[in-house]
């Protein structure tokens, strides 16, 4: 029997808390822009695929939804 070991990230969560601030760019970039013009939606195609990542690796569709402050 062969053993398959799987490497990946480690601790997604941490890993895509790291981009928020990308994420936080790219609306800032896409306000910007002419709305549903071409700049507009090539940011959007980047803020969905960084949206599809973050849910195929942390399990939660919205990640970078807005949150409640922690306390």
């Amino acid at each position: 029997m062969v053993r398959v070991r799987y490497t990946g990230v480690s601790q997604p969560k941490e890993a895509f808390e790291a981009l928020r601030p990308f994420h936080a760019s790219l609306i800032k970039l896409q306000i910007q822009c002419r709305p549903f013009g071409p700049d507009y939606l090539v940011l959007d195609v980047v803020k969905k695929a960084l949206n599809t990542a973050a849910y195929h690796f942390t399990g939660e569709p919205d990640f970078f939804a807005l949150r409640p402050p922690r306390s």
